[in-house]
């Protein structure tokens, strides 16, 4: 299962935006910080990338911010696409990084796969040459003893 690139800061409000509108029992007036935000949700990386609910002068909405771009959306849908698209390029290049590395480990495992089954190979060619050593050995020393006799 793959990891989660973003960090939930509000478990409770990330649900309540995703499913419905806020209403004034979810209570949230308190949780806003100086700025009028709370961060619901950020990337994994450092690439300050967020997600947060904000007041506006037409009530509250959503705000996608990364680094000093900044996008509202009225609507949660449209904040999260962009959220999610923001957060796919954030980490293009550390899937890329992840995707090099294990192939390579793949490359190296066929690599040592395949010296492993030459080893073996190798093994088995030295056993019979062996083998045939022997044979002709015996061979030689029966044939030497029937001569001798």
């Amino acid at each position: 299962m793959q990891k989660n690139k973003y960090r939930v800061h509000s478990n409770t409000l990330l649900e309540i935006a995703q499913s419905r509108a806020f209403t004034e029992k979810d209570n949230i007036d308190e949780r806003f910080d100086e700025e009028g935000k709370i961060k619901l949700v950020s990337d994994r990386v450092g690439a300050d990338l967020t997600l947060s609910i904000i007041k506006t002068e037409d009530g509250i909405a959503y705000s996608v911010k990364w680094d000093d771009s900044e996008e509202v959306f009225k609507g949660w849908n449209m904040a999260w696409e962009e959220f999610v698209w923001c957060l796919g390029v954030v980490n293009k290049p550390i899937e890329e990084a992840a995707k090099k590395a294990a192939e390579e480990a793949k490359r190296r495992a066929a690599e040592e796969a395949a010296e492993k089954e030459a080893a073996e190979q190798l093994e088995e060619q030295e056993g019979q040459v062996e083998q045939e050593d022997k044979t002709v050995e015996e061979t030689t020393e029966e044939t030497t003893e029937e001569t001798t006799k």
